[in-house]
Formats: structure tokens, C-alpha cells, sequence
């Protein structure tokens, strides 16, 4: 017969045996409802790509230009604001940009761009043209070092800035696209500073993947534009197609890439100084003495890289 020791040991076994099937079990239930899960991101970023794959597809190859910009797709900001119905064409495409050069050239080669000296000869505010994407950690970069500067000249009236927002670095959700069409819905609506606070705003997202549509819109609302039907109909998509060809076809191949009274400008000094340079006559970059690579961001892509840092635009550009 059994001893009651015995017995105990028995039901001590038992139990862990128990106890170490109801453990698997658990593991294994863990393990399917983390199958499951995955499952289920996996199948929403499918379905999201496949949602912006063929929203991208309604995009046409030419579009209206909008108020806020120029015929090269630049928005204009003065001390007395945004330049409206400036153009002189109603209607743009990308496929009448033209080829990007075989050989990219030291100083981009684009339309719209004063000669060196313009602003000492004539006495008008010095130019400042800007390339820029909103998915480009460098532009953020460059927003954050120098809007401060930039806001102080334009309103002043000491220089005017004109952005030429571009979509080299376009991914699946489109979305430098997307947030530069945006730039001219708000641009239409609103005035400099809210335009500039826009901007601000939406460079402050690096490294989230891009924005959706609603989170675009809601930023907008809070610097004074309704911009959620434009962002539906899409009407300035195809700018930004033509901008951005465009800006590849004369030679600017990075981005942020910055003008100052039509020469490019390497980020040596501050910017105030620079347009102060510009405006005695004087080659910007020599406003700070020679440029550093800390300054320029170290890139080295291409000759603009010098101004631009490290977004660098496709050899063929990109549509969406």
C-alpha cells in the first residue's frame, strides 16, 4: 500500500505536469494572437499602399496653376506678403519641363533667377530662391537654422523668398507631394506669417513616415486655411510634378539648394548677412568668410550639395 508520502508526491507531479501544459497552452495562445496581430498590420499597410497607389493614379499630367505661385512653381513672399496671380500661364505639365543635363551644371540653370549683382545695381530687395522638400531631414535643418533670419529680411523688405517646394524624395503615401500641394492651397489663403508658421510647423515631423491627409488639413486649420477639399480634388498635384521636373531639368539636384541674388549660396554666415552682402554689391559667401562643412552639411552628391544637403533628386523625376 501507498504511503501517504507517497501520495503527496503523486499529486505534487500531477500538478506540475498540469501546471506545465496550462503554460504551453498559454504560450501557444500568445503566440497565435501575436500571428493574428501581425496579421492584421500587415494586411492595413497593404490596403494603405493599394489606397495611395490608385488615389495616385487620378493625377493628371497637367493642372492649373495656383494663385500663390509663379510659372515655375515658386511661391513668392514679400514684405507686403504672398505674390498672387503672378503667371504667365494657366496651366502647367511635368512633361514640358524638359530632361535633366547628362553633365549637372556648378550653378543651376533656372528660369526666374536674377543675375549676380541684380539687387545692388537696381536697389530692389535681394532674391532668395529656395528648393526644398518637406520630407528631407536637411530642409528641416535648414528651416530651423535660418527661418528666424528669413522672416527678419522679407519683413524688413530686404529680400524676398520664394520657395520652389519639389518631391525628390516622393515614397509610397506620395508624401512630398501631397504636402507640397498643400504649401499652395495654404499659400492661396493666408497671408507670410501663417504661410511661414505652416511651414514651420510640418517640418517639425521628421522621421514619422509622412503626414496623412487629415493630419495635413488639421495643421493647416490651426494656421488659418481650409484646405481639406483641395487636398480631395488634388487640383495642384500636377504644379508639383512640373516644379519638380522642372528644378531637375535646370540642374538643381539636392535639396534644401538656396539662392541668394542669383548665386548659390554655401551657408558660410548667417543669412541676414549674406542679403547684406548681396545688397553692397558683394558675392554673398563672402559675407562669413569661407564656407564650413558644418555649415553646408557636409553633403557631397552634387555641386548644389554645397547649399543643399543630402536629398537628391532621381534621375528621372518623380510622378504620383
Amino acid at each position: 500500500m501507498a504511503s501517504t508520502h507517497d501520495k503527496d508526491d503523486f499529486r505534487a507531479q500531477a500538478r506540475g505536469i498540469a501546471e506545465k501544459h496550462a503554460q504551453a497552452d498559454q504560450r501557444q495562445k500568445r503566440l497565435l494572437q501575436g500571428g493574428i496581430a501581425l496579421l492584421v498590420v500587415a494586411v492595413l499597410v497593404i490596403a494603405a499602399l493599394v489606397f495611395w497607389q490608385v488615389r495616385s493614379q487620378r493625377i493628371p499630367d497637367s493642372g492649373p496653376v495656383p494663385a500663390s505661385a509663379n510659372q515655375w512653381g515658386g511661391i513668392e513672399m514679400t514684405a507686403d506678403g504672398i505674390t498672387k496671380d503672378s503667371s504667365d500661364t494657366d496651366e502647367v505639365s511635368a512633361d514640358d519641363a524638359g530632361d535633366p543635363p547628362e553633365t549637372p551644371p556648378e550653378t543651376p540653370e533656372a528660369e526666374g533667377i536674377v543675375e549676380p549683382g541684380t539687387a545692388a545695381d537696381s536697389d530692389e530687395p535681394v532674391q532668395i530662391v529656395i528648393w526644398q522638400d518637406f520630407d528631407c531631414v536637411h530642409c528641416a535643418e535648414f528651416e530651423e537654422a535660418h527661418a528666424e533670419d528669413l522672416a527678419k529680411v522679407v519683413d524688413a523688405g530686404e529680400a524676398t523668398v520664394e520657395y520652389r517646394t519639389v518631391n525628390y524624395l516622393d515614397n509610397a503615401t506620395y508624401y512630398s507631394s501631397r504636402s507640397a500641394a498643400a504649401f499652395y492651397e495654404v499659400a492661396n489663403q493666408v497671408g507670410t506669417d501663417e504661410a511661414l508658421a505652416f511651414q514651420e510647423e510640418m517640418f517639425t515631423h521628421q522621421g514619422t513616415g509622412g503626414l496623412d491627409d487629415d493630419e495635413i488639413v488639421e495643421i493647416a486649420s490651426k494656421h488659418g486655411a481650409d484646405i481639406e477639399q483641395a487636398m480631395d480634388d488634388q487640383d495642384w498635384r500636377p504644379m508639383v510634378d512640373y516644379t519638380s521636373a522642372t528644378a531637375q531639368a535646370d540642374g538643381v539636384n539636392g535639396t534644401p539648394t538656396a539662392m541668394v541674388d542669383g548665386v548659390v549660396w554655401e551657408q558660410g554666415s548667417s543669412l541676414s548677412e549674406a542679403v547684406k552682402a548681396a545688397a553692397e554689391g558683394k558675392d554673398p559667401n563672402e559675407a562669413g568668410g569661407e564656407a564650413s562643412d558644418s555649415a553646408s552639411g557636409g553633403a557631397t552628391e552634387s555641386p548644389s550639395a554645397s547649399a543643399s544637403g543630402s536629398s537628391t533628386a532621381s534621375a528621372e523625376p518623380t510622378e504620383g
